[in-house]
């Protein structure tokens, strides 16, 4: 027989006590996913139920005061996300968890990891304000990153369309959905800021869950935006739908349309704002007029009171005065008189009102004309800036490219641009869009250029 003298000897609840406080100092709370099977609720509010993957299961317990929180139906088969602590039921020597929170898997642990990462990003500054870029306020080439294939392009194109048809659209192609998609957005947003050939972008997808929106949610897409030197719109799902791409975003819209409307001016506006702008200038022109007019009955008033015929009168009547006093004064005070007459005669000449009336008159005429004159020049600049800003974003437009011979290349079955020969081979079809509609073609032959050797 062994010798248990050194030796403690265990009793079966000592050593369940040990092997519980074990459990719980060793793990504590712990997060768990996995499958319900055994589910069984007590008459007095409690669960039971098991856990189980494909290869193991674990017995789980969750008292009234927890499940009485669940708002999805637990059952058989239900995958969830467990919230428990690892214990030991000592009366059967059983490991059990005992659980305090569930929520269903998938879109649950992906709305803990959004939130985790949402805090950090945020905690780093990503999401301040003081860090996005203004928009511009009419750009003249935009760059829309999204599946060519999607519904959010075609909607984007519709309102590009209807509010300003000669903007400059470039496409920057890649998935949105899948394990691929996080690294192609990434790749198009670094690409479009190394070309440095749009003014603006806009980030877009249509709706889906959670999960199908996730390449928005991941790290990676959300620093390359933030250190994009190009504004940048998400338009990514619906109103209600929120990623880290739209928190860091310059500017956040609810929809692909949105995103759009944001992006480009309306053209009607633009034409209201310039009729608005006439009418202003041809109201000015009237005020300045109507200035210039009062002005004018102002000194003509005023060379009324100087009027020569008064200025006769006063004078006749210090005439009649002198011939007064000559009757009964000397001839020296007719001498006088008479050279008091000759002085002020003179002084008639060189003041004559009708010659200063009308030196004034030609005066506000010569500055009448000058004001119409400058006023004319000012709308007349003002035109031909409007037609060389139109001019120039009319030949940006990819229709005039098109127009000139040029044909865009697709394949049919991808929808992507054929930029090489090594694309195609004898044998496949492609799709050539022209100015005034597309075609389809089939590859008879292939030939390639050759590569210039340098020596």
């Amino acid at each position: 027989m062994q010798n248990t003298d050194q030796e403690h000897i265990y009793s079966v609840s000592e050593l369940n006590k040990e092997v519980y406080q074990l459990l719980s100092s060793t793990f504590g709370v712990v997060w768990i996913e996995g499958e319900i099977s055994n589910f069984l609720r007590s008459s007095a509010g409690h669960v039971y139920f098991s856990l189980k993957d494909e290869h193991s299961q674990i017995r789980c317990a969750m008292f009234r005061q927890q499940n009485q929180l669940v708002n999805f139906p637990v059952e058989d088969g239900k995958q969830i996300l467990a919230r428990a602590r690892v214990g030991l039921y000592q009366p059967r020597g059983e490991y059990q968890l005992i659980v305090d929170y569930i929520e269903e898997a998938g879109e649950g642990l992906l709305r803990q990891r959004f939130e985790l990462l949402k805090n950090k990003l945020q905690q780093e500054g990503l999401f301040d304000s003081s860090n996005k870029l203004p928009l511009p306020e009419f750009p003249q080439t935009i760059g829309v990153i999204t599946s060519p294939s999607g519904a959010a392009i075609q909607d984007i194109f519709n309102i590009m369309n209807r509010r300003f048809p000669c903007i400059n659209v470039i496409v920057y192609p890649t998935l949105v959905q899948g394990r691929e998609a996080t690294q192609q957005i990434s790749k198009a947003i670094e690409v479009a800021n190394e070309r440095n050939e749009c003014e603006l972008l806009i980030l877009a997808r249509g709706g889906g869950s959670l999960e199908d929106l996730w390449s928005f949610n991941e790290e990676q897409v959300a620093r390359v935006m933030f250190d994009s030197t190009i504004p940048i719109i998400s338009g990514i799902g619906h109103e209600t739908d929120v990623t880290i791409a739209d928190l860091v975003a310059d500017y956040r819209a609810p929809t692909p349309s949105g995103a759009a409307e944001i992006a480009l001016p309306n053209a009607d506006e633009i034409q209201q704002r310039l009729s608005n702008f006439n009418k202003q200038l041809l109201n000015t022109m009237q005020l300045l007029s109507a200035m210039v007019g009062q002005k004018y009955l102002s000194l003509d008033a005023k060379l009324q009171l100087k009027h020569p015929m008064s200025i006769l009168e006063q004078y006749n009547q210090r005439l009649d005065l002198a011939l007064q006093g000559m009757k009964a004064s000397p001839r020296e005070y007719v001498t006088s008189i008479s050279n008091r007459i000759n002085v002020l005669h003179a002084w008639l000449l060189r003041s004559s009102p009708l010659s200063m009336h009308q030196n004034i008159q030609s005066t506000v005429t010569d500055t009448y004309r000058r004001l119409i004159v400058a006023t004319q020049g000012i709308f007349s600049n003002k035109e031909q800036s409007l037609s060389i800003t139109v001019a120039k974003l009319d030949g940006a437009s990819p229709l005039n490219v098109l127009g000139r011979g040029y044909a865009y290349v697709l394949d049919p079955d991808t929808q992507r641009n054929i930029k090489s020969v090594r694309q195609v081979k004898v044998g496949s079809t492609i799709k050539a869009r022209l100015k005034d509609g597309s075609f389809g073609a089939k590859i008879s032959s292939v030939d390639p250029l050759e590569p210039k050797i340098k020596h």
